[in-house]
């Protein structure tokens, strides 16, 4: 199967944390998704797509999955996402098949474009933490009941982040100049 990531898993830290292998295993191309946009979900620092007639959303098409890690993916996603068939264009011009996880309905839209490397310049290292902790659930618990857990995963790694980043403010102040 052959996906079109359009968000952070286009990274290739939060990939491997997800697909529990590097993107280096997999055939990966640059791609793009024409007729929608990449917007920010309402109150989180990942993307949803949205349509729009002048809309063109660069990404990643990647293929080589085996079953686990579409089962690791679709728990990531929960149910706010679901795969959905696209067409997206080659930079040799030609066209592809791909899915994308696109949003069911259940993710209000921000107003706000979101680009990728706004995201790791900004959230990356915090995200990191929220979803080792998420996929710290994979395989316990089904991603329906993970998903009602997102809100205290992301508050506890949240704290674990800003406690991380306190000690090494403080060790950089302690350092001698």
């Amino acid at each position: 199967m052959r996906l079109f990531f359009f968000g952070t898993l286009q990274d290739p830290d939060l990939f491997a944390l997800v697909v529990g292998r590097p993107m280096a295993a997999f055939a990966t191309q640059p791609a793009t998704l024409l007729g929608r946009q990449s917007r920010k979900v309402k109150g989180e620092s990942y993307p949803i797509l949205v349509p729009h007639p002048d809309g063109r959303v660069d990404g990643l098409l990647v293929e080589g999955f085996i079953p686990d890690e579409m089962d690791r993916m679709q728990f990531f996603e929960s149910d706010d996402y679901a795969l959905q068939p696209v067409t997206v264009a080659l930079a040799d011009g030609s066209r592809a098949e791909a899915r994308i996880y696109a949003s069911t309905g259940a993710l209000e839209d921000a107003g706000e474009p979101w680009h990728l490397e706004a995201w790791q310049a900004t959230e990356k290292p915090r995200t990191l933490m929220h979803h080792e902790a998420y996929m710290s659930l994979y395989g316990k618990m089904s991603s329906a009941e993970a998903a009602q857990r997102w809100p205290e995963v992301k508050a506890q790694a949240d704290r674990r982040y800003a406690e991380a980043r306190a000690e090494r403010h403080f060790a950089e102040r302690r350092r001698p100049r």
